[in-house]
């Protein structure tokens, strides 16, 4: 770079020079008709005289006209982040192109403008292909170029459609897109290309009504290309917004049935219809699950079964030994009853009460 940079230093010094010759030209032969005022402007433009025509002053003066190109700033391509191959690649072959470079020097070039790991992916090849630009391009072209296959580029081509909110010059520029890199790997080019955008172009823009035009618009012009549609489209919105109708159609028509039913977007409308709709139904659900909770505590008191409290406890009695306070689980009375009467009986004994006679004495 700093090579190039004092060669075009000096070219411009030479040039201010044969400038200067020319003006004193100028001055001597003043009566010699070819003899054309000379400037050099701030671009690098300029004259420049051969020295063997000038030698005698009343010989006719060549002018050649030398262009000194204005540096071009060429992007830094840096591998996977950064600007894609692609791109890269257009701007540095305009900039080789612009400065007339060897291919020594082409090489070099596009090796100063990378970093990172392609700078690292070139400094580790031979020098044999460091040295090839073409080499070079298609080392990084390996790499770095776009992984997926011709069949893998025409399944995304073929199923790009027009999203919501999406402009059609932005639908146009994605297929587009889509269709650069399609024709870049495929095997045999595509010949009907043409065709297939606009025919992908005019099958899934997002309104039916505008469909139904552009159809037929292309049975009217069969040659018509995808600029040729993309205008027709954009005429027909125009006039639909200044009819007051938004560009759109206010009727379902079956074309608009059946792009439902194969799972496009929805209009605007419907998405916000279905919006609310689910917002309600959470709401709803809240709402219910908020009402059976209450439902719960209210009931809560009158399902419990009777359990006994410190504040009641002392209108529990003892099974056993008959007194208030405890639950005969804890009465203590059976240890002291087994103390005083080591052999009791489990079951209680019957009673036997005989009924007193009654005795009546008589007195003597």
């Amino acid at each position: 770079m700093e090579d190039e940079v004092q060669q075009l230093r000096d070219l411009v010094a030479q040039l201010k020079a044969d400038n200067e010759h020319l003006r004193q030209e100028r001055l001597e032969v003043q009566a010699s008709p070819s003899a054309a005022s000379s400037e050099f402007n701030h671009r690098g433009a300029g004259l420049d005289m051969d020295p063997r025509s000038s030698s005698n002053g009343n010989s006719v003066v060549t002018e050649r006209l030398i262009y000194v190109p204005r540096e071009r700033k060429c992007p830094v391509f840096r591998g996977r982040t950064g600007i894609s191959l692609a791109d890269w690649l257009e701007e540095v072959k305009a900039s080789m192109r612009v400065r007339h470079l060897s291919i020594f020097d082409k090489a070099h070039f596009l090796y100063d403008h990378l970093e990172g790991e392609a700078r690292e992916e070139i400094k580790f090849r031979p020098s044999e292909d460091r040295d090839n630009p073409d080499k070079v391009i298609k080392i990084l072209t390996e790499l770095y170029g776009c992984p997926d296959s011709y069949i893998v580029l025409q399944e995304n081509f073929f199923s790009r459609r027009q999203l919501e909110g999406e402009t059609l010059q932005e639908f146009s520029h994605a297929l587009l897109g889509l269709m650069s890199k399609v024709i870049k790997n495929a095997p045999n080019g595509m010949p009907n290309s043409d065709v297939l955008l606009r025919d992908q172009f005019v099958e899934y823009v997002l309104d039916s009504a505008l469909r139904r035009e552009l159809k037929q618009f292309v049975r009217q012009h069969s040659r018509a290309t995808l600029l040729d549609v993309r205008g027709e489209a954009i005429r027909w919105e125009r006039e639909g917004m200044l009819r007051g109708t938004g560009g759109r159609s206010l009727s379902t028509s079956t074309y608009g049935l059946q792009y439902g039913v194969y799972g496009s977007a929805p209009a605007s409308t419907n998405s916000e219809l279905l919006e609310l709709k689910e917002m309600l139904k959470k709401q709803q659900e809240q709402l219910d699950q908020l009402t059976r909770s209450v439902t719960s505590l209210q009931q809560a008191p009158r399902s419990l079964p009777f359990t006994a409290s410190p504040f009641n406890r002392g209108s529990v009695i003892c099974r056993k030994c008959q007194q208030p306070g405890h639950f005969a689980r804890d009465c203590s009375s059976q240890s002291l009853s087994s103390r005083v009467n080591p052999s009791p009986s489990r079951h209680p004994q019957p009673v036997v009460t005989r009924p007193q006679s009654s005795v009546t004495f008589q007195e003597n």
